[in-house]
C-alpha cells in the first residue's frame, strides 16, 4: 500500500481558494485501486479524505467497505476535500459520507465516484472489469438508501413490526384479513404507503446494486438514522410477497407484481447457490449427486442476467450490460470508448455467432441443429427483445439488435402463453449475419397485415387518470370490431368456434378482454402495500392484464386472407407476418429498401403448432433483416 498524498486540515478551508483534486494514474493497473479514508468529523464540519492507492486482492491490502448509493441527478453541487484539495461530489453522495463518518475514527470505504477517475477511460475499463471483486472483498456492503422523507421514520417502524413477526411468529405470509390479529395497520393506512415508499426508493430501480449486492453475503441497508440487514429485510418482504420460487425462470423477469427488491434478490440468491455448488463440486469431485446439483446450479450467462435486471434503470447506457459481469458467463471486457449501440450490438453479434459457429461444424456432417438447442434457444429469446416496438423511438440500431436501455413493451410470446409456441417446427433453418446484409433469416413470408388496431395498452395505463379498466374496455371494442370486419371466415377458425373467440380462449381473455391466466407466484404486495385495485372481481384483474396479458403492447389485427392474431403495436397495413424455420413465434416484418425491418414478435390463430411448415405451396426464402 502505497499513500498518494496526506490530506492537511486547513484551518477554515475557503472553496474558492483551494485547487481542485487530479487524480494520479494507478501505479498497478490490474489490481491496483483507491480507497477513501473519511477523516473524523461531524456537524458543519468539511468532509476531509485521505485518498489511499491499495489492491483489490492479497494478503497486506486494507480492510474496507463498499458503498452502494444512487447518483441521483448528477449534478455535482457538493464539495468534499480530497488530499486537501476541492473534489465536487453530488448531494446523495455527500450526504451518505455525512452519514457514515465517524466523529472520533477513520472510516475506510470504496466509493465509485471518489476512488475511480470517471473521465480516464483506460482506468475505468480496468475498474468495471473488477468491480465483482471490489464488492466480493470488502468487509461488508452499505446501501445508502437516503435520509428521511416521505413519513419513512414510519415506513421503518411498521417494517421492524414485520420483521419482529417473521422472526418469532409460525407464520409464512401476511393476507388483509390478517393484519387485525397481528395487530398491524389496516389496509390502506399511510404507514404501508410509507413502506411502500421505502420498498421503491431510487436505489432499487439501478442496475448496479445487482451485482453489489450479489457479490457480497453482509449487506446493510441504512435510511436515516435507522438500518436493516439484507436477509432482514428478505424477511420482511416474503411477508408480504411469499417466498421466493426456487426455480430460474427468465418469465419472471418481465413481471412488474413484485417488487424490484424481489427480482435483485433472485439473482443474488441464485449466485450464493452457485457459489455453494462450486464448493461442493471441490469437496466432492465425483458424487453424482452432486455434479446434478452443480449443473442445476450452473452459473446464468449474461442474457438471463440482462433479462432478469431490464426493469432497472443506468445513468449510462453501456452499465446495462457492464454493472452485471461479474454475475455471469460471458465473453465482453467493458470498453467505454465504445458507443451503447456499439454494445448492444457486439453483445447480439455473440449470440448470434454461436449458433453460426455450432451450424458451420454441422452442415458438412449433414447435420442439423434442434431449436432446443441452448444456443439456439438463447439467441431466439434475444430476437424476442428486439424488434422496433423494444426500441428507442429514434433508433441507431440494427432493429434485430436489443435495446436494453428500454423496458419490454410485452411480455415475449416466446415463453408461450399457457403452452409454448413452435410456429417455425423444431429445426433451426439458416440463420447468419454479414457486415453488409444484416441478419439473414429462413422462412416463409405467410401474410400481409390487411388491418390492425391502434389502442395501445400498457403498463403505465394502471396509473392513468383515464383508469385502466376503460382502457381495457376501448382496446377490446376496438379488437372486435376489427374481427368482425372480416370478409372471409379465417382459416384459423374451427366448424363451431371462430378464430376470434378461439385466439380469446387460447390466450386465456375472458368475454370482456382480461387476462385470466394464472401464474405461480404469490404477489401479496399488491392487497397491502398497493391500493391501486379493488380485489372484489379477481376474475377482471387490470393489473394482471397490463402486466402479464398477451394484449399489453399489441393490438388484433387480421390479414389479407382472412387470418387474425395479435400484432406489435404499430404494426401497420402492408407489413409482413414471417415464420423463421425453427422459431417458437412469427415476427412482423417491414420492408426497407432491399431488406426488412424487425418489428417484433406476433401471435396468429391457427398457425402457432407448426402448421405454415406444413403448406407446401408457400416457398422457403431467405430474408436479411437490417
Amino acid at each position: 500500500m502505497s499513500i498518494i498524498t496526506r490530506w492537511k486540515s486547513p484551518p477554515h478551508p475557503s472553496g474558492d481558494s483551494v485547487p481542485d483534486f487530479r487524480y494520479p494514474v494507478l501505479r498497478n493497473s490490474k489490481t491496483g485501486i483507491r480507497l477513501a479514508h473519511i477523516q473524523p468529523g461531524s456537524g458543519s464540519r468539511a468532509i476531509a479524505i485521505d485518498l489511499l492507492e491499495d489492491y483489490v486482492t492479497g494478503p497486506d491490502r486494507t480492510p474496507y467497505d463498499a458503498l452502494s448509493y444512487t447518483w441521483g441527478d448528477g449534478l455535482r453541487d457538493k464539495n468534499v476535500f480530497c488530499n486537501g484539495k476541492r473534489l465536487p461530489v453530488t448531494k446523495t453522495l455527500w450526504e451518505a459520507l455525512n452519514r457514515f463518518r465517524h466523529p472520533d475514527d477513520v472510516v475506510t470505504l470504496w466509493v465509485d465516484w471518489i476512488c475511480v477517475c470517471q473521465e480516464r477511460v483506460r482506468e475505468r475499463n480496468a475498474q468495471v472489469n473488477m468491480m465483482g471483486d471490489i464488492f466480493k472483498s470488502a468487509r461488508k456492503v452499505i446501501v445508502w438508501l437516503g435520509d428521511d422523507y416521505d413519513d419513512s421514520r414510519a415506513g421503518m417502524q411498521l417494517a421492524k413490526q414485520l420483521l419482529h413477526i417473521a422472526l418469532y411468529q409460525p407464520v409464512s405470509g401476511l393476507a388483509p384479513t390478517d393484519l387485525e390479529t397481528h395487530g398491524l395497520p389496516k389496509r390502506g393506512h399511510k404507514r404501508w404507503k410509507a413502506l411502500a415508499l421505502i420498498l421503491r426508493r431510487p436505489w432499487f430501480w439501478r442496475t448496479w446494486v445487482v451485482q453489489e449486492v450479489a457479490m457480497n453475503p453482509n449487506v446493510e441497508l441504512v435510511l436515516g438514522s435507522l438500518s436493516f440487514t439484507w436477509n432482514e429485510l428478505e424477511m420482511i418482504v416474503s411477508l408480504l410477497e411469499g417466498q421466493l420460487p426456487q426455480q430460474w425462470d427468465l418469465d419472471q423477469a418481465v413481471t412488474a407484481l413484485e417488487l424490484p427488491f424481489s427480482r435483485i434478490n433472485r439473482i443474488r440468491l441464485r449466485h450464493q447457490r452457485h457459489m455453494m455448488a462450486l464448493i461442493r463440486q471441490a469437496d466432492s469431485d465425483t458424487d453424482p449427486q452432486s455434479e446434478q446439483e452443480n449443473q442445476h446450479e450452473s452459473e446464468p450467462d449474461l442474457l438471463d442476467l440482462l433479462f432478469m435486471s431490464r426493469h432497472l434503470g443506468a445513468t449510462d447506457p453501456r452499465d446495462k450490460i457492464y454493472a452485471l459481469l461479474g454475475l455471469g458467463k460471458h465473453d465482453v471486457s467493458p470498453d467505454y470508448s465504445m458507443s451503447p449501440y456499439s454494445v448492444y450490438t457486439d453483445f447480439a453479434l455473440q449470440m448470434i455467432g454461436t449458433v453460426t459457429n455450432e451450424l458451420e461444424q454441422r452442415l458438412p456432417l449433414g447435420l442439423d441443429m434442434s431449436a432446443d438447442d441452448f444456443e439456439v434457444r438463447r439467441a431466439m429469446i434475444m430476437l424476442s427483445c428486439a424488434g422496433r416496438q423494444n426500441q428507442d423511438p429514434s433508433p441507431k440500431l440494427a432493429s434485430w439488435v436489443p435495446d436494453w436501455s428500454v423496458d419490454l413493451r410485452a411480455r415475449p410470446l416466446i415463453f408461450g402463453v399457457g403452452r409454448r409456441f413452435s410456429a417455425g417446427g423444431t429445426r433451426l433453418g439458416l440463420f447468419d449475419w454479414q457486415p453488409d446484409s444484416g441478419l439473414q433469416l429462413c422462412g416463409k413470408i405467410f401474410d400481409t397485415i390487411h388491418q390492425a388496431g391502434r389502442v395501445r395498452l400498457d403498463h403505465s395505463d394502471l396509473d392513468a387518470s383515464k383508469g385502466s379498466h376503460a382502457h381495457i374496455a376501448e382496446w377490446w371494442r376496438e379488437a372486435q370490431t376489427i374481427a368482425l370486419a372480416r370478409t372471409v371466415r379465417s382459416p384459423g377458425s374451427f366448424a363451431h368456434l371462430d378464430a376470434f373467440d378461439a385466439l380469446r380462449r387460447d390466450l386465456m381473455l375472458c368475454k370482456h378482454g382480461y387476462y385470466t391466466g394464472k401464474e405461480q407466484q404469490s404477489h401479496r404486495h399488491g392487497s397491502l402495500l398497493d391500493d391501486s385495485e379493488s380485489p372484489s372481481d379477481p376474475a377482471h384483474s387490470a393489473t394482471r392484464t397490463l402486466v402479464l396479458g398477451p394484449t399489453r403492447g399489441r393490438v388484433l389485427f387480421v390479414s389479407a386472407a382472412g387470418w387474425v392474431g395479435l400484432a406489435p403495436h404499430g404494426a401497420r397495413e402492408g407489413d409482413l407476418v414471417f415464420v423463421a424455420v425453427g422459431a417458437d413465434v412469427p415476427y412482423v416484418l417491414r420492408s426497407c429498401g432491399d431488406g426488412y425491418e424487425l418489428i417484433g414478435e406476433c401471435y396468429v390463430q391457427g398457425i402457432m403448432d407448426g402448421e405454415v411448415m406444413g403448406m407446401d405451396w408457400i416457398g422457403v426464402q431467405d430474408v436479411m433483416i437490417r
